[in-house]
């Protein structure tokens, strides 16, 4: 398994990743005929957009096998003043799911954002439902600070809990120590509210 920085090229399998795994996650919290229809092509054209014309405190990164995209993550440096860098995408596929990806993604990302914007935090937002991803940033050190509601393409409102990490070292440091392949149970988490 190997990390490294997304390229122009890797649109289209991001796209396709957050497509099967909020497919996977997101099933009865949003609807079936959105996640079975057009979940798919809206990933594209934020993806496409994405690496059109990234925010310049755009970073993502991907998890490769054997040359395969396995799982990505998308934050966005020093989003918030106050909360620091926002995690707005964490994602692996369903079927690589338990072997680490996730740890590896946000360790990652968190130690660009420390690199990158020292002294400052991460936060996310993930769906109240979204059970195994709660369980998975609360075993890092995430404590739920806020909330809101997300409306979906499709009408579906849903009740979403924001999650801070004072400092990204805090969740450098908890990554690192926290889990083994194999140990955690990382749904389709951060999500993409635009």
């Amino acid at each position: 398994m190997e990390l490294r920085i997304a390229g122009p090229n890797d649109w289209t399998e991001i796209a396709a990743i957050h497509a099967a795994s909020w497919r996977n996650s997101y099933r009865g919290i949003l609807s079936d005929a959105y996640l079975d229809g057009q979940v798919l092509s809206e990933r594209i054209g934020v993806w496409r957009g994405r690496f059109r014309a990234p925010q310049a405190s755009q970073y993502v990164v991907v998890a490769e096998d054997q040359a395969a995209i396995v799982g990505f993550g998308c934050a966005y440096g020093n989003e918030d003043d106050e909360l620091g860098t926002k995690l707005d995408n964490l994602h692996v596929l369903p079927t690589q799911k338990r072997r680490g990806i996730g740890t590896m993604l946000i360790e990652n990302i968190a130690s660009w954002s420390s690199g990158n914007h020292p002294g400052k935090g991460v936060f996310l937002w993930v769906f109240e439902q979204n059970l195994p991803a709660r369980q998975f940033y609360e075993r890092l050190g995430g404590i739920v600070a806020g909330d809101t509601i997300w409306t979906a393409s499709d009408g579906t409102a849903v009740k979403s809990l924001r999650y801070v990490w004072k400092h990204a070292d805090e969740l450098v440091r908890s990554a690192k120590n926290a889990f083994k392949p194999g140990d955690e149970q990382l749904g389709s988490s951060a999500r993409n509210f635009g």
